[in-house]
């Protein structure tokens, strides 16, 4: 290495290295993540926007660095994941969604139809009817 030592810690740098020591260049790891804006999660940033809107009691908090699938700044509190692709999992899960569903009633008694179809061999009646 091609670095000076100053002359008063000459003598326990010689000894560390004498007792199996070892230089090496310096690391810097103490880098701050806003100069590293690609962090998929946003880094510790993220970390404290989450932190606080737990606090406060809020469901859902707006983060630096935008879901990559997405591009939605949308997270959950609880589970940290973007609101707008847990929503779709969750649609292709179940196929269709309450509002769907309701729809579907809902054109069934304006038209006054009902719909028959077959499923594993066995003939089904899909039709509107007022709760008792």
């Amino acid at each position: 290495m091609n670095s000076q030592i100053k002359q008063g810690y000459a003598d326990a740098i010689a000894q560390y290295l004498a007792s199996g020591g070892k230089i090496t260049p310096a690391v810097n790891s103490s880098k701050a993540p806003s100069f590293n804006p690609n962090l998929p999660t946003g880094g510790l940033e993220n970390f404290q926007l989450r932190k606080e809107a737990e606090q406060k009691g809020l469901k859902s908090y707006s983060t630096l660095v935008p879901c990559e699938k997405c591009n939605t700044s949308e997270r959950s509190v609880k589970t940290n994941a973007c609101l707008a692709c847990d929503r779709r999992r969750a649609r292709s899960k179940t196929g269709l969604s309450d509002k769907s569903l309701q729809d579907v009633g809902l054109y069934l008694l304006d038209s006054g139809k009902s719909i028959e179809f077959t499923s594993g061999g066995q003939t089904y009646v899909l039709k509107i009817e007022v709760a008792a």
